[in-house]
């Protein structure tokens, strides 16, 4: 408690902002973020007029046979001409899955992204009875049958109750708007049918109009858009999906990570709110990170849990696109959130608690639980940018043991391949990898290295020669292969999303030769894998990331699945590596971007963070909100990546430290040395204490994992 008070005092000690905020985007900089706030906007001057345009013909509700879901078409007043379904359905654990999605258009939402988060397929209830009246169509269900699901025709609303009591409501608002397919050249035709002036390019409704109404009178980065120097074309033009998502009973929200930001959500719209920009979910670069921000980090999950004393519920919006969470708090016991994406369907799980336990089980059951991790990666990891040489890691290794303090683990960052082309030793700083591995192995040690997405694009490196020939690589808006900068140089990037990759990236972890193939002979089973810069991080790229017209396996816009990219990438990452022995021993896989379902591969850390006071603080918020969202083997960096913590900062941290799941301490290149055996007394015998209440208490932490 000495610990943590002593931080809690000196959080305020304000530091240098050193993020570059001109290299990522506000909400006001992003079109369809623009809209889905205008929309907003509209909705709260016009109250008592406001109606949401969506409605459900009743005629066309079909229940099916086991009458546990049921379908029904859905009509906007404002494009009579579009078609769109819903599909509703309950799980046999409580869960309700609400999907909406264009019908006939002239082209497809992205429409997977619960897919990749998914274990499975959930199972249909078989217990459900809806009930089909004049206004709406409602099911009872759960052991007492006090939970209740109801859709309203007129408008579209979608309401969870428990004992009669409104717990979660879509759409109550009326802030639903799936924007969607049309031609530019139709667009303008049907301005001119309606008699609108068009003299200027940007004008296509007329404010008399009920399109203007709602979606206000000008397009707004509909086909194009300019953010400073880069122009992202937009092909299929908007598609954004804006959605109100209102917790009427409910005064705390928690979840959305990644953010360094307060466990409970502050508020982002009103007359006084905390923060003047969304929350935003776009997995992204961002060293230096703020410490209190809404500013989007390196991972994204969209699952949100609303508490009050009488229950606990979630939301999970099944979205891999760049999306922006505006929170508000109408009341002390209330909670309206607005969400606004820039593609996909409308793909939402209503989790129904009641309490959080209930919940976390739920999640676990839709997404699947944190995967065990091996016992040794509950320990302490020692790590910087970089440990230079073979007889380095040796030394470090040497000094740990001679001053007694416990580790378990040893880190190579970028610096130990050739050329930063991953799989690939500098020979002249690491000759004998092989016997560096097994010299850290002989005490009962394992060493992680680093493997980043960037692949090198020189015929030298076969890791990226056999990506190429085998099409395994993202591709530009015009089909040819897209070339980034990354610590590489010139670099080329896989696409996951393409099956045929995955057997393929499996085989380069085998430490066997395989005829024909490349495969990592200079390693051994006792080498685990760092996953980084997999947002992805691309040094010359918009918001130094992949431009959003980048095209994937199955012709998929980059911009349709950014946020679950990182996530591929560690999954088979984790499957190569757990292939590679037989039988299979566990494997221990670090990742900095992450999406829903992550939890399922191995660990996260928090990123590039500062050594000031209040990223120490942050670090344990945004340890605990990841959890909550599921993923509960994380922790952030030691003493901070960047600066040069004093002794007693440095101390201080490693009691922090020793309390996260995830236990590491990392430091950037141009950092002094920090181990904790260079530190002066008392310094160096305090983390040695410390450091060995951790490891007493490797049991409760490996049960907690087994029970979690």
């Amino acid at each position: 408690m000495r610990v943590l008070n002593t931080v809690l005092l000196l959080v305020a000690v304000p530091t240098a902002l050193a993020v570059k905020t001109q290299d990522f985007k506000t909400c006001s900089q992003a079109g369809f973020c623009r809209r889905g706030r205008a929309l907003a906007a509209r909705a709260q001057e016009n109250p008592a007029s406001w109606t949401s345009p969506y409605s459900v013909d009743a005629g066309s509700l079909a229940i099916s046979a086991d009458q546990a879901s049921f379908t029904a078409a859905v009509k906007s007043s404002l494009y009579p001409q579009i078609k769109f379904g819903l599909d509703v359905r309950v799980h046999d654990d409580g869960i309700v899955r609400v999907r909406m999605d264009e019908v006939d258009g002239l082209r497809k939402h992205y429409d997977e992204a619960a897919s990749w988060a998914l274990i499975a397929d959930p199972t249909v209830s078989k217990n459900v009875k809806w009930t089909i009246g004049k206004k709406e169509v409602r099911a009872k269900y759960g052991p007492k049958k006090d939970v209740e699901i109801v859709v309203a025709f007129e408008p579209l609303k979608v309401t969870l109750f428990r004992g009669g009591k409104e717990q979660i409501v879509i759409n109550g608002r009326g802030l639903l708007h799936m924007e969607h397919f049309r031609t530019k050249a139709a667009e303008q035709a049907q301005t001119t049918e309606e008699g609108l002036n068009t003299e200027d390019a940007q004008t296509v409704l007329s404010t008399n109009n009920p399109r203007a109404w709602f979606e206000g009178d000008t397009e707004d980065a509909y086909w194009e858009e300019q953010w400073s120097s880069w122009t992202d074309s937009k092909p299929k033009g908007p598609e954004s999906l804006s959605l109100d998502i209102t917790f009427p009973n409910h005064g705390h929200v928690y979840g959305i990570p990644q953010h360094a930001s307060t466990l409970s959500l502050r508020t982002t719209t009103g007359e006084s709110p905390y923060y003047t920009d969304p929350y935003r979910l776009y997995n992204a670069d961002t060293f230096e990170y703020l410490a209190d921000s809404t500013m989007s980090l390196y991972g994204s999950i969209p699952l949100m849990h609303a508490h009050s004393a009488d229950s606990t519920v979630a939301v999970f919006n099944a979205i891999g696109s760049e999306t922006w969470i505006d929170v508000s708090h109408p009341t002390d016991k209330s909670t309206e959130t607005h969400w606004i994406s820039e593609s996909g369907i409308l793909d939402i799980f209503i989790l129904p608690g009641p309490k959080p336990e209930d919940i976390f089980e739920q999640w676990a059951r839709l997404t699947g639980a944190s995967v065990l991790p091996a016992e040794w990666s509950l320990g302490y990891h020692q790590c910087r940018w970089n440990y230079v040489s073979s007889d380095d890691v040796r030394q470090v290794q040497k000094r740990f043991d001679e001053e007694d303090i416990p580790v378990d683990v040893f880190w190579l960052d970028i610096e130990y391949a050739e050329e930063h082309k991953y799989f690939m030793w500098d020979e002249k700083s690491f000759p004998d990898p092989v016997e560096m591995a097994n010299d850290v192995s002989a005490n009962a040690r394992k060493t992680v290295a680093i493997i980043d997405p960037h692949l090198k694009r020189v015929s030298t490196f076969p890791v990226y020669q056999e990506a190429h020939e085998n099409g395994y690589l993202v591709k530009t808006k015009d089909s040819n292969e897209y070339e980034g900068w990354c610590w590489s140089g010139n670099s080329a990037w896989p696409d996951f999303f393409n099956p045929a990759s995955w057997e393929w990236w499996h085989q380069l972890f085998k430490t066997e030769k395989i005829e024909g193939k490349f495969t990592w002979v200079d390693s051994t089973k006792d080498v685990h894998i760092w996953n980084d810069m997999n947002e992805p991080a691309i040094f010359n790229g918009p918001e130094i990331s992949m431009p959003r017209d980048n095209i994937h396996h199955g012709g998929w816009e980059h911009r349709d699945l950014h946020n679950i990219n990182g996530m591929l990438f560690s999954n088979q990452t984790y499957q190569g590596v757990l292939k590679r022995t037989n039988p299979a021993e566990r494997p221990f896989v670090l990742t900095r971007s992450f999406y829903a379902g992550s939890q399922r591969f191995g660990a996260m850390w928090t990123g590039d963070n500062l050594g000031t006071w209040e990223h120490m603080a942050v670090g344990i918020k945004m340890v605990l909100t990841n959890s909550i969202a599921g993923f509960a083997f994380s922790g952030s960096d030691v003493g901070g990546f960047f600066g040069n913590p004093e002794p007693e900062m440095l101390t201080r941290w490693y009691q922090v430290g020793i309390f996260s799941p995830f236990l590491r301490a990392h430091a950037h290149i141009d950092t002094k040395r920090r181990e904790p055996y260079l530190l002066d007394e008392p310094y160096k015998s305090i983390i040695r204490d410390t450091l060995r209440l951790r490891y007493a208490m490797l049991p409760v932490w490996y049960t907690a994992f087994r029970e979690a």
